[in-house]
């Protein structure tokens, strides 16, 4: 009986970490089995190396298709606060920097908005007790159209992408770079990691796989800096 409640009392004790993945259909993993998608790469990864370690991860994927910023933070406190993490990534923007004819050529979310919505989000999250925020960019697309702005949708995708570089200067998190990883890839190559016409805008299965090779080492920083 003793020994059966001690076995529970260091059950209780053990220590636990919250990884939680924020975003849109970029984390969500649209279109790709889950397996596939980069936040389970990045789990199976994790549960791998930390297989004899004596404490347990949580992971949570609160990626939706389809969101901006605005609709992120309608959830926040039931998809992340809730959650306590202690380890957050925190990718948003390709929606947000859309343009919609019903709109009238403004973007989904406003530059201003866009980055007071991010910051917004990662203050929550410190208050919350999250230990580290890993802020990444958007990956550069195949996506030349035009918007109703007048504006190419990538140009759009790279001032936003400026936007949150700003913001991990500002609030000090870490930033992962996604763009300039993607950046190193020509068109041919690109069109390999991106879903196929008419899509040209989600990753696919080895888009998800360099993604996950790229943000991979800051969640295992992250890791490392709540367990010490």
């Amino acid at each position: 009986m003793y020994g059966n409640f001690e076995i529970h009392m260091k059950e209780k004790q053990k220590k636990s970490v919250n990884i939680v993945h924020m975003g849109d259909s970029i984390t969500f993993g649209q279109h790709v089995e889950t397996h596939l998608r980069w936040t389970d790469i990045v789990k199976d990864f994790l549960e791998q190396k930390y297989l004899c370690e004596d404490f347990r991860r949580n992971y949570f994927n609160c990626g939706i298709s389809g969101e901006t910023t605005l609709m992120g933070l309608a959830r926040y406190a039931r998809d992340v606060q809730e959650l306590k993490p202690d380890v957050m990534t925190l990718q948003f923007g390709l929606n947000d920097c859309n343009c919609w004819e019903t709109d009238m050529g403004l973007p989904r979310v406003s530059p201003m908005c866009f980055k007071a919505n991010l910051i917004e989000m990662i203050v929550r999250a410190r208050h919350f007790g999250c230990q580290a925020i890993i802020l990444a960019t958007n990956h550069v697309t195949l996506n030349y159209k035009t918007m109703i702005s007048g504006e190419l949708y990538e140009d759009a995708n790279a001032r936003y992408n400026e936007i949150i570089c700003e913001i991990a200067k500002e609030v000090n998190v870490q930033l992962c770079d996604i763009r300039r990883v993607f950046e190193s890839f020509s068109d041919a190559e690109l069109s390999e990691l991106l879903l196929p016409s008419s899509d040209l805008l989600h990753l696919s299965v080895k888009g998800n796989k360099v993604y996950a090779e790229a943000i991979l080492p800051f969640v295992e920083k992250a890791i490392n800096k709540v367990l010490n």
